[in-house]
This record gives structure tokens, C-alpha cells and sequence, in this order.
């Protein structure tokens, strides 16, 4: 048995629901929930509240963690390809999605999900629609250092609004009572986010979107009515809010009406979003099933009803989950509870999505190794045979090259000590000889050392020489530069050399402007192993 962790990183809760996988379906086994807090850098709110939750979970391993991304970083594209095959899907992507991106496609990671196939006059291949994710590489990795730091690594990094295929897909008896065989509507109102994910119990998600909106505007909107201030608006309205015939008295009616400008934003982009899946599915959505934070509130519902003229209702999950989430929180869990069961999903039905790709893929999964195994086999062979092809080509290549340097070296020593040699080893010993007539060559000339004095020269120290002179044992410079610390900058520069013995500074003194120091340096010359002046 599998223990999965479904990890819903609110911007204003953090919540976690642990799952027992079975052969046969899940056992809920944990939930916990706690609030980020209001003030600070949204990093470190999110990783305290992450500690603290994870501390509130019964111990034990955890086989998955699945998350979906936070925050708004995440773009949703919806593409219709005029053929499904995973090759030529991944091929196209980039270019189907580089023109409608603000950066760079190679800054980005994304992935697709297909949610309709459609007859395109090819037997071989169908018309697909996808729906497509697209994030920021430097977005992922932070959010993955983070949940690295705190022992949590996710298996799956999915959409929010894709993370609801899973209630459709796995527990469609959820969705009873909304029509047989229509379409339903998942609208998660978190606090700054929604999550709108269309499709049919049983079948799965055929449109997703995810916008800015939700409870974080009803606050608002409280606050700017009663001109009162933000927390203590929040507050009120987590305590006392109602909409619709819920709210009951003179301040709660005004508070409703306040409530109702808030969920404007949100409804600008429920009914647009509706309509587009109207104008490709030729469907209407028959009915809305709430989740999310913001849908605890009382009315909110038969206000969305009233409003989008479709039957609306809070989101209530499968009947063993009582004992361990409350009934008055589940609406809050469910996309926790959600992405717990993307872990317990496998088949040809189980989402593809997942962020986890290219550099960022899980590498403890069996499924990405299996997945490189035929690559790997593909690499080892034909690194195999190239190995085979390179030795054979270099035996013939160094034999060549060894018969040439033969001659060469047979020849040298030849006109040189008067005898042909071979074996390099016994050549440059006869050629270092005492007696041998290289060894009165200078092991360096005076190009040489003028090059290795320039090459000694700190780029950060601003000299100016006035003279270079050089002979084999004995180098004299004389120049300008700003200050006698860095005089002895570049004395020590040059005594690095192991040919310069010796570095005497001489006279120093302010030039007739007095801005600069005029120097001299005198370096002795002598390489280890050469007497002075390179004589034998």
C-alpha cells in the first residue's frame, strides 16, 4: 500500500490530504490545513507554513507527493493540432506556443493534455485538441529548491484546474444529481486565484483556465463599503459573511451587495470561459460544482446560480472522507484531495500532465528511467561501435604517425650527434648531455622572456614603461605606475616566474608632476637546471 500526498499551496492556506492507495480505490488516512501568514515575502510564508504542516501530519513515509503550481506564473493555451501522435505533438509545440509567450520558449517549461480527438480525414491519425501549461524554468526550479529544503519532493507537478480530471475521471458519483451525461463546471475559488476546469463525470476534463480572483476581492470590497480596514474586513467576513438569502439583517444585506461588486471579476471571466466551450464543444455547461476557500461561505452558491443562470453547488467529497476532513472543510481540501488521487491514477485514462520534464523530471521515478532505457541502449550500441570504428582507425593512424617520427628523430640526432637514434627517451638524454651540443642552447631567448614578463604584468596595476631592457641573464624595467604598493604587486608578480631568480627593486621616486612613481627593477635571470647565463 501506497501513502500519497496531495499538497494544494494556497495563497492564503496551505493544505495536505494523505491518501492509503489500494488495488481497489483509496482510503483518505490524514488532512491538515494551516494559514500562511498575511504579512512578508510570499517564500518564506509559504515555506513556515509548509514546516508546520508537515509537522501536523502523522509521520510515515510518503511514496508520491503531488502538487499543483501556485501562484499566477502559470499560462494556459488551448491548441487544436491536426494530429494526435506524441512525436509530432512534441515536435510542434514549441512553435505553436513561442509566438503567443512574452519570453523565450527555451526560458519555459511546459506541457500538453489531450482532451478531444476529432476525425481528420487521415486514417492513420485523429485532429487533438490540448490543452497546454506554460511556466517559467526559474519559477519551477525556486518553488522545487524550496520544497527540496523541507524533504518534499513531487512526483507530479500538474495545473490546478487539470487537477479536478481526477474527481471526474475517478469518482464520478460525486457529480450525481447534475444531469445524466452533462457537463459540469469545477470553479475553485481560492483566495487570489480561480481554477475552472469543464468537462463530463466519467470521461474528464475538456477545457481548463485559471485566472486571478476570488475571496481576496470579496475582503476588498467589504473593506472599501463598511471603510473599514483590511484584516478586520477578512475577518468579518470569514465570521459573518453571507450572500443571497443567507444574509440576514440590515448590515448583512449591505455586506451582500458589497460581496456581489467583489465577485464581479470573477464572473467576467466564468461567462466568457463558458461561452468559448460552448462555441468549440457545441455544448452548454448544465451545471457548477463549487470548491475551494472561498465556497464555504453561505449563499455564495444560489448567488452564482442567480447570476450565470445555471444550478450551482458546493462540492462535497466521497463519504469515507468524513472521518478524517470535516464536512464543513472539504470544499477547502478538495483540490488536496484532488491531487492525491493524480497519485493513485494509471492507465491510458491517468493524466499526462506533469511539469516534472527535461531537467526538472523526477529522478526517482521508475517511469523516467523506463522511459530512457530504449535511448540508453540505442547510446550504449552505437557508442560501442564507434569505440570499435576509433580504435581500429587509431591503430593505423599512430602507426604512421610513429614510423614518421622515427625518421624524424633518426634524422635529428643524425646531424646533430652523428648517429641514428630512435627511442626517444635515450635521444633526449644524449641531446642533454654535458658533452652534447644542445646543451649550450639557452633554455630562453629574449622573445621569450619579454613574453613571459608581459604575460606577469596584473591587468588591475596601471603601468607605464619607459624602458625594456633584456639580455639572457638579466631583465632591467623601468616605468611609472600610481603607488609603491604596486611596485611591490608586480615584484611579486614576477619572482612567480621560475626563471626569474632574483627581482631588486631600485630608486623610487615621484615624477616632475608628482602624480606618478618612477621605479626600476632589476630581475636576474636563471632557469632551474642552467648555470648563468645558460653556458654548460
Amino acid at each position: 500500500m501506497a501513502r500519497i500526498l496531495g499538497l494544494d499551496l494556497g495563497s492564503q492556506s496551505v493544505k495536505a490530504v494523505v491518501l492509503e492507495s489500494k488495488q481497489k480505490g483509496h482510503t483518505p488516512k490524514a488532512y491538515a490545513e494551516v494559514r500562511r501568514a498575511p504579512e512578508g515575502d510570499k517564500a518564506e510564508t509559504l515555506r513556515a507554513a509548509l514546516r508546520e504542516l508537515m509537522a501536523a501530519i502523522p509521520p510515515g513515509h510518503l511514496d508520491q507527493v503531488v502538487i499543483a503550481l501556485p501562484g499566477p506564473g502559470l499560462t494556459t493555451h488551448a491548441l487544436q493540432l491536426p494530429f494526435s501522435d506524441a512525436r509530432r505533438v512534441e515536435a510542434a509545440l514549441p512553435f505553436e506556443i513561442g509566438s503567443q509567450l512574452p519570453f523565450d520558449v527555451s526560458e519555459s517549461v511546459y506541457d500538453y493534455q489531450v482532451v478531444g480527438l476529432k476525425d481528420a480525414g487521415n486514417a492513420k491519425d485523429k485532429a487533438a485538441d490540448l490543452l497546454v501549461g506554460v511556466v517559467r524554468q526559474e519559477e519551477l526550479k525556486g518553488l522545487l529548491e524550496m520544497l527540496g529544503e523541507l524533504k518534499l519532493d513531487p512526483r507530479v507537478v500538474t495545473h490546478p484546474g487539470l487537477a479536478y480530471q481526477n474527481l471526474l475521471q475517478q469518482a464520478p458519483g460525486l457529480f450525481q444529481g447534475l444531469g445524466e451525461g452533462g457537463t459540469v463546471a469545477v470553479v475553485d475559488i481560492g483566495h487570489e486565484r480561480t481554477s475552472v476546469a469543464i468537462g463530463r463525470p466519467g470521461q474528464g476534463v475538456e477545457l481548463v483556465r485559471t485566472f486571478a480572483g476570488g475571496g481576496r476581492d470579496l475582503s476588498r470590497a467589504l473593506s472599501t463599503e463598511f471603510q473599514t480596514s483590511y484584516p478586520e474586513a477578512h475577518q468579518w467576513k470569514e465570521q459573518h459573511g453571507a450572500m443571497a438569502g443567507a444574509a440576514q439583517g440590515p448590515d448583512a444585506e449591505r455586506a451582500s451587495a458589497a460581496f456581489v461588486r467583489g465577485l464581479q471579476p470573477v464572473l467576467r471571466e466564468l461567462r466568457p470561459t463558458f461561452k468559448a466551450f460552448t462555441a468549440r464543444t457545441r455544448r452548454q455547461v448544465d451545471a457548477i460544482v463549487l470548491c475551494g476557500g472561498t465556497a464555504r461561505m453561505p449563499g455564495l452558491a444560489d448567488q452564482l446560480s442567480q447570476d450565470l443562470r445555471v444550478p450551482v453547488r458546493v462540492l462535497a467529497l466521497p463519504a469515507d472522507s468524513v472521518e478524517v476532513i470535516p464536512a464543513a472543510q472539504q470544499s477547502t481540501a478538495a483540490q488536496a484531495y484532488a491531487l492525491a488521487m493524480r497519485g493513485n491514477a494509471s492507465g491510458a485514462r491517468a493524466p499526462r500532465f506533469n511539469l516534472r520534464r527535461g531537467p526538472f523530471a523526477f529522478k526517482g521515478d521508475f517511469d523516467y528511467v523506463k522511459d530512457k532505457l530504449g535511448l540508453l541502449a540505442s547510446f550504449g550500441v552505437t557508442l560501442l561501435l564507434l569505440l570499435v570504428a576509433f580504435g581500429v582507425v587509431r591503430n593505423t593512424v599512430l602507426s604512421r604517425r610513429e614510423a614518421q617520427v622515427d625518421a624524424v628523430l633518426c634524422d635529428t640526432t643524425q646531424r646533430i650527434l652523428g648517429t641514428c637514434e630512435k627511442n626517444y627517451d635515450r635521444a633526449l638524454n644524449m641531446l642533454k648531455g654535458v658533452e652534447s651540443p644542445a646543451a649550450a642552447l639557452p633554455q630562453m631567448s629574449a622573445v621569450n622572456l619579454l613574453s613571459e614578463v608581459t604575460q606577469r604584468i596584473p591587468p588591475e596595476i596601471p603601468v607605464k614603461f619607459d624602458r625594456i631592457q633584456i639580455d639572457l641573464d638579466r631583465i632591467i624595467l623601468q616605468g611609472e605606475t600610481d603607488s609603491s604598493k604596486q611596485i611591490d604587486a608586480l615584484s611579486t608578480a614576477l619572482k612567480n616566474h621560475r626563471c626569474f631568480k632574483e627581482v631588486k627593486e631600485g630608486k623610487v621616486e615621484k615624477t616632475r608632476d608628482g602624480q606618478k612613481l618612477s621605479f626600476r627593477l632589476d630581475v636576474q635571470v636563471q632557469c632551474p637546471g642552467e648555470q648563468q647565463g645558460g653556458e654548460s
